[in-house]
């Protein structure tokens, strides 16, 4: 089936859903209120990576306690879940929250909230104190006409963008952490060419990366997805100047040899394994990252270490960082529940969004499943970590704009370092302007085919095979084309 008569097929799917209500799996029904004595009985469909924790898990059984509910979660395998929320959505088999990844890349959830099958949230996040404490731009970015339709599971919106450098081979070649692009292709250079593991072998290079590197391109300023352009209007940002000027840096030093040669076929997996193995002393990637793969390194190379830092300046002067959406994933709510029930849920859902709410679900009874240290880290027992193995994906969470700079264990002068490239880089991080947005049909017939045809001409660039002046006019024939102009045209109708 091509991909316009799926999408009309699930549109028209959707069309038949009731709007009435879905059906749901709770043992309430819409006009029954949530009855003071008897527990509400709360069920939920979410993800899971791993494990299929038990409904009985004692933190759950005490949340139930304190909150006066009966938990039913319900967990879908990552691999197959898109399939199994649609299957579920045509039968009508609802819980009364559901997990969705992203509403933009799930037509048939988003045309059903647009049709009002799932409770607007936006009158009653303000009278939760914990779940309105979640970053403003956290609620706008999963905003669906302006409407609050779910709640986020939560993430830092900063964190995953810094350099990953061994600071053992800057030291040996006399070097410091680069600050310019300059200095960056220098450093990349001296890796490559200096034997910086002092193993008398040209088997070291300067950087690693996977694939396209699209969120490289960030760090030369062509901005998070989509930019301004002179007049104001929204564009691609791989229409940008400084895309290409990110595109040419790394084609001249792909053809010094300073880049990893397999970057094309290698797998997100490999990027580490290259780190840990020593073949190379740069990589992009969250701050902790640094602090973990040393731990790995310093077992076979006791004075390997890796160091997280700033991303270099680029040509304007500046560093230039993305902001992540804030959330992975977002949960609706079955509007057949009624507005008691809906409040109860919600109580729930701000309980856990506390530290110590979130605590129960996530690791247990504290002292019997998990301890915590002076400085507030977590350290959970073997069975336990089997035992609740993905329990909180059904939680929208506890907001820790840090947690992709400290673990438990690292050590204080490491953590606080490491909160500080945050909160730098927090100062001067970019959204992309247009998360939130609807998807158009026009993207959504032709959006994979896009984005494959510019991931594979950036990465001919990158080795050679394509010219700078042969992006060029790639770029020209997408600014020409009449679909890809509509799209354009329709994501900034949204913007204005």
């Amino acid at each position: 089936m091509n991909s316009k008569k799926m999408l009309t097929a699930i549109f028209a799917l959707v069309l038949t859903f009731s709007m009435a209500g879905c059906g749901s799996k709770s043992s309430g029904t819409a006009s029954s209120g949530v009855s003071e004595d008897k527990p509400t009985d709360i069920s939920v469909t979410t993800i899971t990576f791993g494990g299929t924790p038990s409904n009985d898990l004692e933190g759950l059984q005490e949340i139930g306690k304190k909150l006066n509910v009966k938990l039913h979660i319900n967990y879908i395998p990552a691999n197959n879940i898109g399939e199994k929320l649609n299957a579920l959505l045509a039968s009508k088999d609802l819980t009364d929250v559901m997990f969705v990844e992203y509403l933009e890349s799930a037509p048939a959830y988003l045309s059903a909230v647009q049709q009002g099958a799932f409770w607007d949230l936006t009158p009653y996040i303000k009278d939760y104190p914990n779940l309105s404490q979640y970053p403003e731009s956290v609620w706008n970015n999963l905003k669906v006409d302006g409407k609050i339709m779910s709640l986020p599971r939560i993430r830092p919106l900063d964190g995953h963008m810094a350099m990953s450098i061994r600071q053992d081979w800057l030291d040996k070649l006399g070097l410091k952490a680069p600050t310019t692009m300059d200095e960056l292709y220098n450093v990349m250079e001296a890796f490559t060419k200096n034997d910086p593991d002092g193993d008398g072998k040209a088997n070291t290079y300067g950087l690693a990366f996977v694939g396209a590197p699209t969120g490289l391109m960030p760090m030369f300023g062509a901005g998070n997805g989509w930019t301004q352009d002179s007049s104001g209007k929204l564009i691609p940002d791989w229409w940008t100047p400084q895309f290409k000027e990110g595109m040419a840096f790394l084609n001249k030093a792909y053809k010094a040899g300073l880049i990893l040669p397999d970057f094309p076929v290698m797998k997100s997996t490999q990027l580490k394994e290259m780190l840990l193995q020593s073949k190379a002393g740069i990589a992009v990637n969250n701050i902790i990252d640094s602090y973990n793969y040393s731990q790995d390194l310093q077992k076979v190379k006791p004075e390997a270490k890796l160091t997280a830092y700033e991303l270099p300046k680029a040509s304007d002067g500046a560093s230039h960082y993305t902001q992540a959406t804030g959330y992975y994933g977002q949960l609706l709510i079955n509007k057949k529940v009624s507005e008691d029930k809906l409040k109860k849920i919600l109580e729930v859902y701000d309980y856990t969004a506390t530290q110590e709410g979130y605590n129960l679900v996530a690791y247990g009874i504290k002292d019997k499943d998990y301890t915590v240290s002076a400085d507030g880290f977590i350290t959970q027992k073997e069975e336990s970590k089997k035992l609740y193995d993905n329990s909180s994906s059904w939680l929208s969470g506890y907001f820790n704009k840090y947690a992709r700079a400290e673990e438990p264990g690292i050590p204080a002068d490491i953590r606080d370092y490491n909160h500080k490239l945050v909160d730098s880089i927090s100062q001067v991080s970019v959204a992309d302007p247009t998360i939130g947005f609807s998807p158009s049909e026009v993207y959504l017939e032709n959006g994979a085919d896009w984005t494959k045809k510019k991931q594979d001409m950036m990465v001919n660039v990158i080795l050679g095979k394509n010219t700078l002046d042969e992006w060029d006019t790639f770029v020209r024939s997408y600014q020409e084309d009449s679909k890809f102009k509509k799209y354009v045209d329709e994501i900034n109708e949204q913007y204005k």
